[in-house]
């Protein structure tokens, strides 16, 4: 275990796994114009409903795409990069391809003093305590990102 995830437990432990959205961030319009730079198209939104943090949208080309969820009052993001195949978007952690097209942003962001999150980590059960607080499961990825 990492000592960033073992961070973001404490957090939530000490919070009761209670839902717990990232705050409106001004840094997202500086982050979006730095991955712009980096890639073809970037777009972002905040926190809503079972999104509990912002996320970043990129589009390499039709066929690769990932989604960077980051929480700005944490420090911390996961990328989930998508393959589009038939049209049918699939994740694809392991694409080497999209791995090096999404390098860049990546370090946009850890320039910026932000910690990544392996996507492996960012699926760990995190609590059951979560089902009674109204979460889809019990993930790190749903109580920091998004309960999907």
């Amino acid at each position: 275990m990492t000592p960033t995830i073992r961070k973001l437990e404490s957090f939530a432990a000490a919070r009761d796994f209670g839902p717990l959205p990232d705050a409106p961030a001004h840094e997202l319009s500086e982050v979006l114009h730095a991955f712009g730079a980096a890639t073809a198209h970037a777009t972002g939104r905040g926190p809503a409903n079972d999104r509990y943090s912002h996320l970043i949208e990129c589009e390499f080309s039709k066929e690769m795409q990932a989604r960077f969820y980051v929480r700005f009052d944490l420090r911390v993001f996961v990328v989930l990069p998508y393959v589009m195949t038939g049209g049918v978007k699939q994740l694809a952690v392991d694409h080497a391809e999209l791995a090096k097209l999404c390098a860049p942003i990546v370090k946009v962001l850890q320039d910026r003093k932000f910690d990544q999150i392996s996507f492996d980590d960012a699926a760990r059960s995190l609590s059951d305590e979560m089902f009674d607080k109204g979460f889809a499961d019990g993930t790190v990825l749903a109580y920091f990102f998004e309960s999907l």
